[in-house]
């Protein structure tokens, strides 16, 4: 599951205070995720429930 956020959502986002809620979407514990930062993958794992938060665990970085 990957998407990138349109300028309306950074800036409601940013309006909304230090703490940004993630958008609602429809996942389960152990499906497969895929790290990105300035459109380079970086790492790949997998969604966990920790604590009562779901968390992603890495499994495999990216090497260059």
């Amino acid at each position: 599951m990957s998407r990138l956020l349109t300028k309306q959502e950074i800036e409601a986002l940013l309006e909304g205070g230090p703490i940004v809620h993630a958008p609602t979407e429809l996942v389960r514990v152990g499906d497969p995720v895929e790290i990105t930062v300035d459109g380079s993958t970086l790492a790949y794992g997998h969604f966990v429930h920790e604590n009562g938060r779901l968390c992603v665990r890495v499994t495999k970085l990216r090497t260059p």
